[in-house]
């Protein structure tokens, strides 16, 4: 791999990078959402995230874990890497996840045997793996003019993860009502008008009933998505940024 100079990432603020960017208009050029992700978006805290629900369901046999908005999947692959290389005796009980956008073009590349990042992305994934970046990754297909590598995903990664094209509004009927994990992170202020967010919130609540979770992002907090969620009936979890749980 082509060896670039040190970057120095400030872990404790969001990146500028993303490994997928895509601007999705209506006819007349208004902005309806955007695709923009990155491995290990850092308005988680993904070890003590991870710490919480090995506690959380350490008496449960299997546990369902859907990552809506999922983009080109950096999300849910982060997710699994975490799990296999922290929890290797209990993460099969989070698999498959379940990784779902209403985007048809982000899902089929998602689908795809392999992923576009950035530099950045690869230095976080080594940081989350314990150096385990070529176990999941191999060298890139192409490398292009902004410094981004096209890479291919390991098949035992991408066989944990099951793509499918679905809004959250719709879905919701079909989760599980126990024992559930809820990635919903970074799209709540496409949602209008206000109401409708208010809406999903309290669909949300009336259908995660036990022992489930609900996992926001930051940009999500511009809209107060997580005060709707409380006000549904859903708690905020201590010490854990953006991450709610069902009373």
């Amino acid at each position: 791999m082509q060896i670039i100079p040190a970057l120095t990432l400030n872990y404790n603020s969001c990146p500028t990078f993303h490994s997928n960017t895509r601007v999705v208009r209506d006819k007349q050029g208004k902005i309806l959402y955007r695709n923009t992700t990155n491995f290990f978006r850092e308005d988680l805290d993904w070890k003590k995230f991870l710490d919480y629900i090995k506690n959380k369901y350490q008496n449960t046999p299997k546990v369902n874990v859907i990552c809506h908005a999922c983009s080109d999947g950096s999300e849910p692959m982060s997710l699994v890497m975490l799990l296999r290389e922290h929890l290797p005796e209990e993460y099969k009980k989070f698999i498959p996840v379940l990784a779902k956008d209403i985007d048809k073009t982000v899902v089929y590349r998602a689908q795809q045997d392999y992923v576009t990042l950035f530099y950045p992305d690869v230095r976080l994934i080594d940081r989350f793996t314990n150096g385990k970046y070529n176990k999941y990754f191999s060298p890139y297909k192409a490398i292009f003019e902004d410094q981004s590598l096209q890479v291919i995903v390991n098949k035992d990664l991408k066989k944990d993860i099951k793509f499918s094209v679905a809004d959250i509004k719709e879905d919701i009927t079909s989760m599980p009502s126990e024992n559930t994990i809820v990635f919903c992170r970074n799209f709540w202020p496409y949602i209008l008008p206000e109401i409708n967010r208010e809406k999903l919130a309290q669909q949300l609540a009336q259908k995660l009933k036990t022992n489930c979770m609900v996992v926001t992002g930051n940009f999500d907090r511009s809209v107060e998505a997580g005060r709707f969620l409380q006000s549904a009936g859903f708690k905020s979890v201590n010490g854990l940024c953006n991450v709610f749980e069902s009373v």
